[in-house]
């Protein structure tokens, strides 16, 4: 099977090639260029701790979080 892409240039355009393809019964998935995402103050703050974990050197490795979680698992009874 082939992806193709189509950007239209304005609303007029994406509804008729929406129209189009659904007339002709192709499935089509639609995304918008949105770049801003909403995030709630709790979310907000929690990125900031996290921001200042990581630089004050309070982080785990990757590998070593790894080793935590699979010990954590496998030890369970």
């Amino acid at each position: 099977m082939e992806t193709i892409i189509i950007n239209p240039d304005n609303k007029r355009q994406s509804k008729l090639v929406k129209t189009m393809l659904k007339e002709m019964r192709i499935s089509l998935t639609s995304h918008t260029d949105e770049t801003e995402v909403e995030v709630s103050a709790a979310e907000l703050e929690s990125i900031d701790k996290g921001l200042e974990d990581i630089e004050k050197g309070n982080v785990t490795p990757h590998h070593e979080a790894k080793k935590r979680f699979y010990n954590a698992i496998y030890n369970m009874e």
